[in-house]
């Protein structure tokens, strides 16, 4: 019986054992994006980092003889395919610029998963988990960025370069000169909330960043397989106390919650009380930390200050009436809300979508999200758990979280998962992986 991604194959009229080295895809574009996300978030590019690499995964995937897809792989295109006839939605050219930007970044993370998938000789599983772990340390210490500089953003980048017309806009202003921390004044609220944001132009992206990442840390450190990898993830979690109590940021904590049940039932599921222990034991210490120092206070204080809740349960009513008014093709971009000074479709992934694209646009990204998560369920080890558990926080967060950003986070682990799984003869999609850096072929 043939392998599922033998049929998925574009057939070139050369066989798998005829390629040589030289067609084998080079592992720099991805690499360029993951261990330069600082540099891009300094140049203030971050929000066009996937594009910009995009164009040379595209040549040379074209000029290649063969490439493969998986399963899961073809709704991302979907997805971004459906943005199109959306566009025509658009009623104003600063809306029209936004839709096209996501346009590029949904189209060029499609490019990248499809990437890696091909990439398999050249980027093994050890290099793009590392590449993710490199991005959540760094998001950690721009949390310290954040506490330290609230009111400080970056000047000196691409931005100078782009007319005021452009930068005027506070979305647009927001990118190219990305802040440090998202500074907010609730009416009553008796000082200003200094919430780190960095490298994300808002904090609730940050807590969804850490959200995502944590998992993909954890997964990367347990398939090292060291006592120095594992005080490494220590130290780091012990590290994103401080900025996470000063985020006061409640998605993150129901997200890494999430997570972490999910993992303990998984676990439970299968008998594998010794790692069910360890998980439960370093969550009981993680949740007393948090609270001892002060994490839950914090969403307390907040949250008297400004009732977020309710302000969301009523957008949530106004984006699901409007986009009955325009069910298939939604309006493209966000609009004023009719009774808030807040957009609507700003308010969570599924919320913006539904709203921006229709319902078709909803079902295909629901698709993008719910098919990979229900591929890669049947995670054979404890590391491979972890990673598919990304991928289920980044569903859930969706409800009340844009995920723009985050999910160049998650495609590329996704990618992993799906090409390990479908390709067969992987080192890391099985019960007793090999430890990384321990193997013939890097993986």
């Amino acid at each position: 019986m043939p392998s599922p991604s033998r049929s998925l194959v574009r057939s070139t009229g050369q066989s798998p054992a005829a390629e040589t080295d030289t067609s084998a895809l080079p592992a720099w574009p991805v690499l360029v994006v993951l261990w330069g996300y600082p540099v891009f978030w300094a140049l203030g590019l971050l929000a066009f980092a996937q594009i910009i690499v995009a164009i040379p995964m595209l040549a040379y995937l074209t000029f290649r003889r063969s490439f493969t897809f998986v399963p899961g792989v073809l709704p991302w295109f979907g997805f971004a395919i459906w943005m199109i006839p959306c566009a025509l939605m658009v009623d104003q050219l600063g809306r029209f610029v936004s839709v096209g930007l996501r346009f590029g970044q949904f189209l060029a993370l499609a490019i990248m998963i499809v990437y890696i998938v091909n990439a398999r000789r050249t980027l093994p599983a050890r290099r793009v988990l590392n590449g993710l772990t490199f991005i959540w340390v760094f998001v950690i210490v721009g949390g310290y960025l954040g506490m330290l500089f609230p009111e400080y953003r970056l000047t000196f980048t691409v931005g100078l370069l782009l007319p005021d017309a452009i930068t005027s806009d506070e979305y647009v202003s927001d990118l190219v000169f990305p802040p440090l921390a998202e500074i907010q004044m609730p009416w009553g609220a008796e000082e200003p909330f200094m919430r780190p944001s960095a490298p994300f132009p808002y904090a609730n992206g940050w807590g969804a960043g850490i959200a995502v990442l944590t998992p993909i840390a954890v997964a990367t450190v347990i398939a090292h397989r060291s006592a120095r990898a594992m005080w490494f993830l220590v130290l780091c979690l012990v590290a994103i106390v401080p900025p996470a109590v000063v985020s006061s940021n409640r998605g993150m904590f129901v997200g890494l919650a999430g997570v972490v049940l999910y993992v303990m039932l998984r676990l439970a599921l299968r008998g594998r009380w010794m790692a069910l222990l360890w998980v439960t034991l370093l969550s009981a210490a993680s949740a007393t930390i948090l609270t001892l120092s002060g994490f839950l206070d914090a969403i307390v204080t907040r949250q008297e200050a400004a009732d977020t809740t309710t302000g969301r349960g009523s957008l949530y009513v106004e984006t699901f009436e409007r986009t009955l008014e325009s069910p298939i093709l939604g309006y493209g971009a966000p609009l004023p809300s009719r009774w808030s000074e807040i957009f609507i479709g700003t308010q969570g992934a599924i919320w913006n979508t539904m709203f921006c694209f229709g319902f078709v646009g909803l079902a295909l990204f629901a698709l993008m999200l719910l098919s990979g998560a229900f591929r890669t369920a049947d995670a054979p080890n404890l590391s491979a758990l972890w990673l598919h558990a990304s991928v289920v926080v980044a569903c859930g967060l969706a409800i009340f979280y844009g995920l723009d950003r985050q999910l160049v986070f998650v495609g590329p682990a996704l990618a992993v998962m799906l090409r390990e799984k479908y390709l067969g003869d992987s080192e890391y999609w099985r019960s007793n992986p090999v430890p990384f850096g321990r193997s013939g072929n890097g993986t």
